[in-house]
């Protein structure tokens, strides 16, 4: 009897020490979700501007960020950049085609090591498990599209375009580098229609001028 309680102990010591290290190589963020927050006109004030962004990057199948959307100028004076936040910045000069200014989510603090794997983005060798941490094309995840081409009604140049975007995520990968200090790292939702630090690389935290805190609500 003895025996069999040791035996018993062991082994849950080792499923322990296995769950304990499994998680140690995992980053996740339990706040932020993809739901987007709405705000009324009566809910603005004077830190606050509309902006129009008519881009796709922030997509998430829903045209979730297309069109008027609510920054709040002062968060960042009361607040620290956190990862998932949905930042306002001024484009780096050398992209002035993609507009003065933009949105996009910031995955990587200053100081930390980013790098992608197959469409998987890693925070200092951890794995980034959260919605935004791995490739999406309008909303779809490698999983989700691969999961689409298992269908038999997918017309042909339906099934095409998916197949390409598993081939994309599958090869997409980046050396790992190291966010500099007054830096981060953003990615948008939609990578295939990527205005982040995917094209120019880690952003000066100066060139941040708020956050994005809703969209308008008619």
């Amino acid at each position: 009897m003895m025996k069999v309680v040791i035996v018993a102990f062991v082994f849950v010591l080792m499923f322990a020490g296995c769950t304990s290290s499994d998680t140690s190589k995992i980053i996740s963020d339990p706040i932020t979700t993809p739901a987007m927050n709405t705000v009324t006109a009566n809910e603005l004030n004077s830190r606050h501007i509309i902006y129009n962004h008519n881009y796709d990057n922030m997509d998430r199948g829903n045209h979730d960020l297309e069109g008027q959307v609510v920054i709040d100028l002062q968060y960042y004076n009361e607040h620290a950049i956190s990862r998932g936040d949905i930042v306002y910045f001024k484009n780096p000069e050398t992209k002035k085609n993609l507009g003065e200014y933009s949105i996009s989510r910031v995955i990587g603090l200053p100081g930390e090591k980013v790098k992608i794997e197959n469409g998987q983005i890693f925070i200092n060798g951890k794995w980034l498990d959260t919605f935004y941490g791995r490739a999406h094309r309008l909303g779809d995840d490698l999983e989700s599209l691969k999961k689409a081409l298992e269908r038999v009604d997918l017309e042909e140049h339906i099934r095409k375009n998916i197949e390409n975007n598993v081939d994309y995520f599958q090869q997409w990968s980046m050396k790992e580098i190291e966010i500099p200090e007054n830096s981060v790292y953003l990615v948008g939702d939609d990578w295939v229609r990527s205005n982040d630090s995917l094209l120019f690389g880690p952003l000066p935290t100066d060139n941040i001028e708020g956050k994005m805190v809703g969209v308008i609500r008619s």
